[in-house]
């Protein structure tokens, strides 16, 4: 089979490997679509998470299969899987925990202190024409989300843990720094949780009219002074809550100078280095900073159900390459050309 495989820094390869089969407990899945997210763009361009040593808790080692966002088809399960069944379409939650740390035993799995993913620092990877995941991890897709719609679940899930971190309540306003597809879902959350008063801050011009397609209103940080314009808006308050998606450092202190008093600021985007802050801000305002990592328990199937009910529309910021493409793909990403790219992945090694 076709495979995306990282060898190192900047070094791709689409290569031939063999066919996976499902072990006990897990399940053979044919991908259909795979997205390529900012994760991916840090582990080809700067340093992959996964080494040449076994990662402690799943083995897995370089070269490593790209791609933790996938949906498709399963084709085979493993002895003692019930949960899914051949020919379920499925969507997959690709975090792997140890179960045993203080965080996962205390319901925080997704805190595991030895956190590794499908695609990232584990076996497998949906830039492949098949993967074998752990039963565990399949999510069943209902009739209404198509494969392609499923593709989306993981990083639509990172989105709807930052807006439920933030505990905006209906009625209220949002600031949405970046429009990535993390800043896209957390926009998508927010309407489904009843917030329509959403303005997203977007250098990208392409990136800037998907969001304003879907409700938000938009600002251009090269043009609009980003703070002004959030108090202009509220007149003087700030909003309820920033959702900084961006990884900038200019960013975040503009998103800490945009909340109301005792506001929340969640952090979603990765950095790539320490980043300073304006502490007397945050004390007079009596601000929250909070983390925001990956999804608990229960987000993936709650994005799953907001799916189904029509709060993610996929019209305006999905483009699709094939598997070829892949480092193209990986460049559009990083330099904000598309917004989300989807990765077609070919049968049988067709285009």
């Amino acid at each position: 089979m076709l495979a995306a495989r990282l060898y190192g820094t900047k070094d791709l390869r689409i290569e031939e490997m063999p066919e996976p089969e499902p072990g006990p407990g897990e399940v053979k899945i044919r991908v259909a679509y795979a997205g390529i997210c900012g994760t991916d763009v840090h582990e080809y361009f700067e340093m992959p998470r996964a080494t040449h040593e076994p990662n402690p808790l799943t083995g897995a080692t370089l070269p490593q299969t790209l791609g933790h966002e996938f949906a498709g088809t399963v084709v085979g399960c493993g002895a003692d899987v019930d949960r899914v069944a051949a020919g379920d379409r499925v969507c997959v939650r690709p975090i792997r925990t140890c179960g045993v740390c203080p965080r996962c035993t205390s319901g925080l799995s997704h805190l595991c202190t030895a956190l590794a993913a499908i695609g990232v620092t584990s076996p497998g990877g949906g830039l492949a024409e098949y993967v074998v995941v752990p039963a565990a991890s399949a999510h069943r897709l209902p009739d209404a989300v198509p494969l392609e719609q499923g593709a989306l679940v993981e990083p639509m899930a990172v989105g709807l843990n930052a807006i439920e971190r933030a505990g905006v309540r209906a009625g209220g306003s949002a600031l949405v720094m970046g429009a990535g597809a993390v800043g896209m879902g957390a926009l998508f959350a927010l309407k489904a949780h009843g917030v329509d008063d959403v303005l997203v801050v977007e250098p990208s011009a392409s990136r800037r009219a998907a969001a304003a397609r879907h409700g938000a209103r938009v600002l251009d940080p090269g043009v609009d002074d980003v703070v002004e314009a959030v108090m202009a808006h509220t007149g003087g308050k700030g909003v309820d809550a920033a959702i900084e998606c961006a990884g900038r450092p200019e960013v975040l202190d503009a998103a800490i100078r945009s909340v109301a008093a005792r506001a929340p600021v969640v952090l979603v985007a990765l950095y790539s280095g320490p980043v300073a802050i304006d502490a007397s801000v945050v004390r007079l305002a009596e601000l929250a900073l909070l983390g925001c990592e990956a999804y608990p328990d229960g987000v993936f199937e709650r994005v799953i159900e907001h799916m189904a009910a029509g709060y993610y529309p996929t019209d305006g910021w999905i483009d699709h390459i094939p598997l070829a493409d892949a480092v193209e793909g990986l460049h559009d990403v990083r330099d904000a050309r598309r917004v989300k790219v989807l990765v077609d992945i070919p049968a049988d090694g067709g285009s």
